[in-house]
């Protein structure tokens, strides 16, 4: 079975206490994923910013008018885990909004358009896809994805540690005895996908390294 889609899984699943429904003109809705929900997804499967991802370049502006209003366009270059691995976004924001009180001026459209940036980059390798699938839109996952971030909060301290474990072994036969060790503890607990999903992660990588 292929690997490829071990860290899109990952990234993929949002918690719903993390994100915001928003509206735009012309009737335009929907659910956005907080950034910082984001920035910590990304540090807990590279690490810190600037040591396990980031931004490679300055981020490029370009500022447009258009009629009334100013737009402006931000595009980055973002890694993540080597700096060879590249991702490009593109975000954007209003400078200045016509409004019919008058021109509203932004003065944080700067760092909106970064940020969009940023995150659109990142969509690359799976950040907030459930959202981007339209899966928010289900019921039916949103209460399973509601329930299953729920559980996490209150997972017991053997979860943790096992997961730990399993992350700072580099040999798959270490990777196996531990998962023959505690394989009938993990199967008869609420964490076993969450859990089996990182071993398999774990094992690919020690693959790759071997």
């Amino acid at each position: 079975m292929s690997d490829n889609l071990n860290l899109w899984n990952r990234l993929g699943k949002t918690d719903p206490a993390h994100t915001k429904q928003f509206n735009r003109a012309g009737g335009f809705k929907g659910t956005a994923l907080k950034p910082q929900w984001a920035i910590k997804q990304l540090t807990d499967q590279f690490g810190p910013c600037g040591v396990g991802w980031g931004v490679l370049e300055q981020p490029s502006f370009q500022v447009v008018q258009a009629d009334k209003e100013t737009l402006v366009y931000c595009t980055v270059s973002a890694w993540h885990g080597d700096k060879a691995n590249v991702l490009w976004g593109v975000g954007g924001d209003k400078v200045v909004t016509a409004r019919q009180s008058g021109s509203f001026c932004d003065d944080e459209a700067f760092k909106k358009a970064f940020t969009d940036a940023v995150m659109n980059a990142f969509k690359f390798i799976g950040v907030g896809a459930d959202i981007h699938m339209g899966l928010f839109d289900d019921s039916k996952y949103l209460s399973e994805v509601k329930q299953e971030f729920a559980a996490k909060v209150d997972r017991p301290e053997w979860v943790d540690a096992l997961i730990m474990e399993i992350e700072t072994q580099t040999e798959q036969a270490d990777l196996r005895r531990i998962w023959l060790r505690d394989q009938q503890k993990v199967e008869a607990s609420p964490f076993n996908a969450e859990i089996v999903g990182i071993l398999n992660a774990q094992i690919a990588k020690s693959r790759k390294a071997a």
